[in-house]
């Protein structure tokens, strides 16, 4: 007696689905994905054995250069509401154009007699120019008027302020960002560091091993 014959099906699988679903997590991730913001300078940090991570939500960092410069960088969120009180607090008058730019920059690196000019120009352009740097000297402490424009600006929400110095800064040009943050009466605020691990044999090492923080 014969074997009966089994027709074989096709083996061929309709991937057009899947492609479609592949493509639509895809599209997901790029337009939700938060890429990390530009560095306002390039700044080499000291090292620390500190294990905590700073919060970069609602965040108002302030850069030290190796040169002594300060500049600042914001939320994105908190741009326009803290342009809005430096123009309440120093009586400055900016157009919808100024706030664009200003929202559009990555950073503030000027005097605020040259920040319009330095917003408008492209990315290209401002990374040609040597940057000035926000004033900190007692005679002029514009710094101290961006940091109370960020407090003023959290809408509720607490602002976290940090510090990212280059470790070949000097003392006087840290101690001076340090001042702008008294006279704001802000006294909390987190170094910036690179992380490195503790040595062994110290009581520090103690504590990491058992879970102590």
């Amino acid at each position: 007696m014969g074997r009966a014959k089994i027709k074989r099906g096709s083996t061929n699988i309709d991937m057009t689905a899947m492609c479609d679903v592949a493509f639509l997590l895809l599209s997901f991730f790029i337009l939700t994905t938060q890429f990390k913001p530009a560095e306002a300078k390039e700044v080499s940090t000291p090292t620390s054995v500190s294990t905590e991570t700073a919060a970069l939500e609602n965040a108002f960092t302030v850069y030290l250069d190796k040169e002594g410069k300060t500049y600042a960088v914001m939320s994105d969120d908190m741009k326009e509401d803290v342009l809005g009180n430096v123009a309440n607090m120093r009586n400055i008058n900016f157009t919808p154009d100024d706030i664009k730019a200003f929202k559009a920059s990555a950073f503030v690196g000027t005097p605020l007699a040259q920040l319009n000019q330095f917003d408008k120009m492209s990315s290209q352009d401002q990374s040609k120019v040597a940057v000035p740097g926000i004033p900190t000297d007692s005679a002029n402490n514009e710094l101290q008027v961006w940091i109370s424009a960020a407090i003023k600006s959290n809408q509720g929400k607490k602002v976290n302020f940090l510090i990212k110095g280059d470790e070949k800064a000097s003392y006087p040009s840290f101690k001076q960002i340090i001042e702008s943050f008294k006279k704001n009466d802000i006294y909390k605020y987190k170094l910036i560091t690179n992380p490195e691990g503790v040595p062994e044999g110290t009581a520090l090492f103690d504590n990491f091993r058992k879970g102590i923080k």
